[in-house]
């Protein structure tokens, strides 16, 4: 493979407080709403997929073809109830072990991403060679973003449910921002926030039925 190897980073091990419920397994589609942007990241072009999910998950939330897919690395985190930044820390540590030159983190909740915007995100950093790439929403970056192996030290300190983002404007960095497609960045924290999103992919699925 020509370039940097870019491992993913799939963060599905939070603990879905304010949904009340385990957001991971809710229906979407014909699938669950975990499962929905990992598919993306086995579509697109990178290699390997780390999941990172507690110690005592079962994935009763993943179909069996993406349990058993030869693409994904399941992590179990210890220290995933202690918040974000240590979920992420398992999975950047696994991205190291497996020779990563940069990972894209990706969220269990974003089930609008897309292998394509991976894909954009990868061309970006494979052209440029900046630290990270982020996507953007109105001009605010966000998930999926890739990071350089450069950034991981910074990103390894990070503590409690402290994201990547907080370095987004340290002058020590730089990056590129990619805009897209406002729904791509939408995750989904709540009741209220799932049954939008439902809306708008049953909205989105009609669209295309109706350009066909």
């Amino acid at each position: 493979m020509n370039g940097p190897t870019i491992a993913v980073i799939y963060l599905a091990a939070g603990e879905s407080r304010r949904m009340g419920t385990d957001k991971r397994a809710l229906p979407w589609g014909e699938s669950t709403l975990g499962a929905a942007s990992l598919k993306a990241a086995l579509r697109s072009r990178l290699s390997p997929v780390i999941v990172v999910v507690p110690p005592d998950d079962a994935l009763a939330w993943l179909p069996d073809e993406l349990r058993n897919h030869e693409n994904c690395r399941f992590t179990r985190c210890a220290d995933h109830c202690r918040g974000q930044a240590h979920s992420l820390a398992c999975g950047l540590r696994e991205s190291l072990a497996s020779g990563a030159d940069a990972a894209v983190v990706l969220l269990a909740d974003q089930p609008f991403v897309t292998a394509d915007v991976i894909n954009a995100l990868t061309d970006l950093y494979r052209r440029h060679r900046p630290d990270y790439v982020a996507f953007t929403r109105f001009g605010t970056p966000m998930p999926p973003v890739i990071f350089g192996k450069q950034m991981f030290p910074a990103l390894l300190a990070l503590r409690g449910d402290a994201g990547g983002r907080t370095l987004f404007h340290h002058p020590r960095w730089r990056g590129l921002l990619y805009e897209g497609d406002e729904t791509i960045g939408i995750d989904i924290d709540t009741i209220d926030d799932y049954k939008r999103a439902v809306m708008d992919r049953e909205e989105k699925e009609g669209r295309h039925r109706g350009h066909r």
